[in-house]
């Protein structure tokens, strides 16, 4: 009881500037440990992180990248990913059965061939016609696009001929990307 008075004591000679001094010293002191200092340790591990990097653009950009192929081989590659042109039947016939399986028909379609000037490439561009459900024909696209990574979907407009009709038309236009035989 005496050291509660004592401290009773000392903040009435203090006053009300000391009390509220030594308020906002301990909120200070609060301060620095929950917030300055966790900050002050995360830009510290940043500024780390920063200089390992910067170490190893700097050590990257010195030494040649040993695994690097020349310029002309990585096209080879890229080209080789590509079919033959001679080998679109099959791939319109690939996607004839996609269709199929989603429930939808290409009865016909309007098909031109595109030859790349610069490249080594072969557009077979492919606008078909279908009419299904809004699904059906999603789920062609989706599949179409997963499964052949050398198609690629340039257009698609729908339409339905009446508010509540389940059925919409559907104009597809696919490019299918074949490498040119040379």
């Amino acid at each position: 009881m005496t050291a509660r008075l004592n401290v009773g004591r000392r903040l009435r000679r203090l006053g009300l500037p000391g009390v509220l001094g030594i308020g906002a010293w301990t909120m200070a002191a609060a301060f620095q440990l929950s917030a300055v200092l966790p900050a002050q340790q995360r830009l510290d591990a940043a500024r780390l992180g920063a200089a390992s990097l910067q170490q190893r653009i700097a050590a990257a950009g010195r030494q040649p990248n040993a695994n690097a192929r020349p310029p002309a081989e990585q096209l080879a590659e890229f080209y080789r990913v590509f079919p033959d042109e001679a080998s679109s039947p099959d791939w319109i016939g690939k996607i004839a059965a996609i269709a199929r399986d989603s429930g939808l028909s290409l009865d016909q379609g309007e098909y031109t061939l595109t030859r790349d000037t610069v490249g080594r490439l072969t557009g077979l561009q492919m606008t078909l016609p279908v009419r299904g459900e809004y699904r059906q024909i999603r789920r062609f696209l989706t599949v179409t696009g997963a499964a052949m990574p050398i198609v690629s979907l340039e257009q698609v407009q729908f339409e339905r001929q009446k508010v509540g009709d389940p059925l919409v038309d559907a104009r597809i236009r696919l490019v299918l990307y074949l490498g040119r035989s040379t």
